[in-house]
């Protein structure tokens, strides 16, 4: 007895309560004979028909088997009491009481409270009609100029006003009274926008050919603001109620959006639990149908 003959006695004798490895099916070239067909269709049985064209029934009925496995693994999670439905629900929910807590705080913010400034008067306005535009004014002996930025079409031709860019001035130079650091901070940020929209007034005025403003005043610049207690410009507009009311719309927004979307998870949720019965019939129709034609 040689060597390997050896070998293999002793392999069965120690391997003999082993079972015997799994034996999968070839893929065999069309002329070669089809194993039986298979009666059992377990998840991730392959079964083989006996002829080509009931292979392709067979492979296509495959297909839509594993669809609705899917389908009846889904809508039997959507019954259980933790589903990935009901942990997005909560999830949206928090967002939804997050955003609702935000609005809420908004409402009861106030604006800095608005210490005037002297009435300090603003002199020496001159506009120039020529392009680009220029703006001159002096509050306090404070000389402050703008220019205009002007956008050209294709034809070499301005097509729109542009924007003012402030080139001199600076209103932290401004004498504004005994204010304490808190109102006197918020106040130049405040004049700092409100120059600019002083500037483009009169822009628009000399383009109009409207008078100028008369006995214009620093105080013009900052009027004490009646809803927030800020300030508004020379405009008449508050920044502080402006931002705030787009934040207002902005959170609406976004609480609208966390609505719809918790309704149509809850939905979603109700749908899959609902179909339930619908996907195991039509699951049990696939079994039967490949039973057929296996059978």
């Amino acid at each position: 007895m040689g060597r390997e003959e050896t070998m293999m006695v002793w392999r069965r004798l120690f391997k003999r309560d082993e079972p015997e490895p799994p034996v999968t099916a070839p893929t065999l070239p069309p002329t070669a004979p089809t194993l039986p067909a298979t009666r059992r269709h377990r998840r991730g049985d392959i079964p083989v028909a006996r002829d080509p064209e009931t292979q392709r029934a067979l492979d296509q009925l495959r297909r839509r088997r594993e669809t609705l496995v899917f389908d009846v693994e889904r809508a039997i999670s959507a019954t259980q009491p933790d589903n990935l439905w009901r942990e997005r629900i909560d999830l949206l929910r928090d967002s939804l009481a997050s955003v609702e807590a935000d609005l809420a705080a908004l409402d009861q913010e106030v604006g800095v409270a608005g210490g005037l400034p002297p009435a300090t008067p603003i002199v020496a306005v001159v506009t120039t009609a020529d392009a680009p535009m220029v703006v001159r004014f002096t509050i306090g002996g404070e000389s402050f100029e703008f220019q205009e930025e002007i956008d050209w079409d294709q034809r070499g031709g301005p097509v729109v006003r542009g924007d003012l860019r402030q080139r001199e001035g600076d209103v932290a130079r401004l004498a504004l009274g005994d204010l304490p650091i808190a109102q006197r901070v918020g106040l130049v940020q405040h004049l700092g926008e409100s120059v600019l929209v002083f500037a483009t007034d009169l822009r628009d005025r000399t383009l109009n050919q409207e008078p100028l403003p008369v006995s214009a005043t620093l105080t013009d610049l900052a009027r004490p603001c009646p809803e927030c207690g800020g300030w508004r410009d020379w405009g008449g507009t508050c920044a502080a109620c402006a931002r705030r009311a787009f934040r207002r719309q902005s959170l609406r927004a976004e609480a609208g959006r966390l609505t719809k979307e918790r309704e149509e998870e809850t939905a979603e949720w109700r749908k899959w639990a609902e179909r339930l019965p619908i996907a195991r019939r039509r699951l049990a129709d696939a079994d039967a149908e490949m039973a057929k034609l296996t059978g």
